[in-house]
């Protein structure tokens, strides 16, 4: 149950990528933005999901991750 207020995701291009939309509601109560705060790509409320392995966001991952891609060039 998060403690946070929910979003939506109506027409929200983040939306796969975001916890607000993500996240599972309290069946209890929850709160949700009246209208999504999101402008195209941009969103001051945006919070990224966490990778389930190594905890890290933005993409990077532990080097002891299981989705950590390695590319060799020769």
């Amino acid at each position: 149950m998060p403690d946070i207020t929910m979003c939506s995701g109506n027409y929200c291009e983040l939306k796969q990528l975001c916890y607000r939309y993500k996240a599972e509601p309290s069946k209890f109560r929850q709160s949700y933005f009246n209208k999504p705060p999101n402008k195209d790509l941009q969103c001051n409320y945006f919070l990224e999901i966490e990778c389930e392995y190594c905890h890290q966001t933005n993409g990077v991952h532990k080097m002891s991750c299981p989705t950590q891609k390695i590319e060799i060039r020769l």
